[in-house]
Order: structure tokens, then C-alpha cells, then sequence
């Protein structure tokens, strides 16, 4: 389970969680792609603003990517609530 409890940081964290699974924004990309019918160089770029905290995937794109790495979104109780 990974917990981001500052939004801030989903992209950044999406990042590590790509390079820990071995993956390439390249070969990352290529499947993105296939996914959603985007092309290679949008979803690329895509990542690259992830990575890099210049915009956040929306649900949709979140999920494929997370599919890809084969992981699941989880809805989980905040411990402070």
C-alpha cells in the first residue's frame, strides 16, 4: 500500500513508483498509449509533466497508469478521521 496523503506530490511519487517497478517513461509511454489511444509522444510528454509536478494525471489516465504498473487505486479511511 502506498499512502499520499499531499496531492502535491502524486506526480513525483507516481515517478519512484515507475523506476522501483523497472519501468522506462518510454516503455511506460507505449503502453499508456495502447491503453488509451493516445499516442506515444502525448503520453510521453504526459509523464514527463507528472514526474515533474507540472500537472496531475486525472482519474482516468490514473488508472491506466496504475494498471499498467499492476496496481489498484484504493479509497482508504484517513488514521486521523
Amino acid at each position: 500500500m502506498i499512502r499520499i496523503s499531499d496531492p502535491a506530490k502524486l506526480g513525483q511519487t507516481l515517478g519512484t513508483l515507475r523506476i522501483t517497478n523497472g519501468w522506462t517513461r518510454a516503455a511506460l509511454a507505449r503502453d499508456l498509449a495502447g491503453r488509451n489511444g493516445s499516442t506515444h509522444e502525448t503520453a510521453l510528454l504526459n509523464l514527463w509533466r507528472w514526474d515533474t509536478g507540472r500537472s496531475h494525471p486525472d482519474t482516468h489516465s490514473l488508472g491506466h497508469y496504475l494498471a499498467a504498473l499492476g496496481y489498484d487505486l484504493a479509497l482508504i479511511p484517513r488514521e486521523d478521521a
